[in-house]
């Protein structure tokens, strides 16, 4: 089983690294291009990552559930894994839909080619509630699996049994619409989300294989080979901006993480950053950004002065710190998170 999953995750990888310079191209062609606020010159860049990254996984469910029903048999659930990927695929359509209305450029088809000078944005995009209401239909496919009984186990301290009703169509959905959509939140710099989300779902397999979860550890496994692919697009200097399909891809993937596996006491502790990313946006009425000013040593400043509306400017306000520094920080305390999760219920 385990080298099952491993070809699948590494199908996901190659699906992701090379549907990059396929899918790249075609962004451009079709105007899905943004700047990169953040570097001298404001470079404009391919964006909407989450297409790559989905397609990637993608290739790895069909290779694991092919390998499932004709090589290997597992204590997997199919069924979980397809309605997973539905929910997952939903969701990043979303956050495209997202990156066309409000994220695209236009240009002449001669210009497009060279990715400089004479492009003029197109504000917009969807409306919060709308995005809220549409990321709604990506729970749907969870709220039909039967996941037995509705618990929150906690290691070494004990059990919390939930209502079957009040789990299934208030917790589940409620789960899912925040995650989707707070790890839009906490983004800005390159290879954010990523390189925060990549430790959050690494994690998770390592305790649900610990569980003998291999539903849960198959997914991280697939979801995982498709974000380390990104690495090569995503990470500091990013080639490609993840957009909104990207970040929601991340956002529901570990959702999907958490509702369908029995890693949600870990989950709890991983999504912390999220957590309090989401409270100070509350205070700025989520008017706010996470990105910086860039400054002539390149470091970056806060465009917020010396108020704090997000964990960025926390770095950001003291004008100290470049862009790579602060993703580094960012992705060491999910690293440390991520550990204490591990030790504290493994």
């Amino acid at each position: 089983m385990l080298l099952e999953v491993l070809v699948a995750g590494i199908i996901a990888f190659l699906g992701t690294f090379l549907s990059g310079f396929y899918f790249i191209p075609i962004l451009v062609k079709i105007g899905m291009i943004e700047t990169d606020i953040n570097k001298r010159g404001k470079p404009l860049l391919p964006a909407s990552g989450g297409l790559i990254a989905v397609f990637g996984l993608l290739l790895g469910e069909i290779a694991l559930i092919f390998s499932l029903d004709y090589f290997v048999t597992a204590n997997i659930n199919v069924t979980f894994l397809l309605l997973s990927l539905i929910s997952i695929l939903i969701v990043t359509f979303i956050g495209f839909m997202d990156d066309m209305a409000g994220g695209k450029i236009r240009t002449s088809k001669v210009k497009i080619k060279a990715l400089i000078k004479g492009y003029s944005e197109v504000g917009g995009g969807l409306k919060q509630r709308e995005k809220l209401l549409l990321t709604l239909v990506g729970v749907l496919p969870l709220i039909a699996i039967n996941f037995g009984p509705a618990i929150l186990m906690i290691p070494h301290i004990g059990t919390i049994y939930f209502n079957q009703i009040l789990f299934t169509f208030i917790i589940i959905p409620i789960v899912f619409l925040f995650s989707a959509n707070v790890f839009n939140m906490l983004e800005g710099l390159n290879g954010l989300s990523l390189q925060m989300g990549l430790v959050a779902i690494i994690a998770m397999g390592i305790l649900s294989f610990h569980y003998g979860d291999y539903t849960e550890f198959s997914l991280s496994a697939l979801m995982s080979g498709a974000l380390l692919a990104y690495l090569y697009y995503g990470s500091y200097p990013a080639k490609m901006l993840p957009g909104d399909s990207f970040t929601y891809f991340v956002g529901a993937s570990f959702a999907v993480l958490a509702i369908v596996g029995s890693t949600k006491a870990l989950a709890i502790i991983l999504i912390l950053p999220w957590l309090a990313e989401f409270i100070l946006k509350a205070r700025g009425r989520f008017h706010v950004h996470s990105w910086g000013v860039l400054q002539k040593d390149g470091t970056l400043s806060s465009p917020h002065g010396n108020k704090v509306y997000s964990l960025t400017h926390l770095f950001l306000r003291t004008g100290k710190f470049k862009e790579w520094q602060i993703v580094f920080i960012f992705t060491l305390v999910e690293v440390i998170l991520a550990l204490v999760g591990l030790v504290a219920f493994w």
